[in-house]
């Protein structure tokens, strides 16, 4: 009696086999590169709390990307350079989104740092119209 066939996702161990942790390391570089264009093209108008969720992107795709090390391990296979590049673009978002937020904090104060004109930029209402 042959052993049954098992799932890609499935490993020895439940941890999962080589289909999860390419999944992981390709689905946390997708969101890694998203995280870096919402961090360089995300209209902040000002607003710190934007640059939190921003960050929090960029933290989300270097968690997904590293739940594949140990997969990758376990399978006895080298990790793949999807990783080390999430990682790179996680840390790339998380650090421009804290200079993001100093750039917000000190304009406030009204000292202003060199920053696209979108992170600080407040929209202008509709027209007021008088009567």
């Amino acid at each position: 009696m042959s052993e049954p066939v098992r799932p890609w996702w499935s490993g020895d161990d439940d941890i999962g086999g080589i289909g999860f942790a390419r999944f992981f390391a390709w689905t946390g570089l997708l969101l890694g590169i998203g995280a870096v264009v919402l961090a360089v093209a995300a209209p902040l108008e000002g607003d710190a709390l934007r640059t939190v969720w921003i960050t929090g992107f960029g933290a989300i795709a270097m968690c997904v990307s590293f739940m594949a090390v140990p997969r990758y391990r376990n399978a006895g296979v080298r990790v793949s350079l999807a990783v080390p590049a999430t990682m790179v673009l996680g840390a790339l978002a998380i650090v421009i989104m804290i200079y993001a937020f100093a750039v917000i904090v000190f304009a406030a104060g009204g000292i202003m740092l060199p920053a696209p004109a979108h992170w600080v930029e407040v929209p202008v209402g509709p027209p007021v119209v008088t009567a």
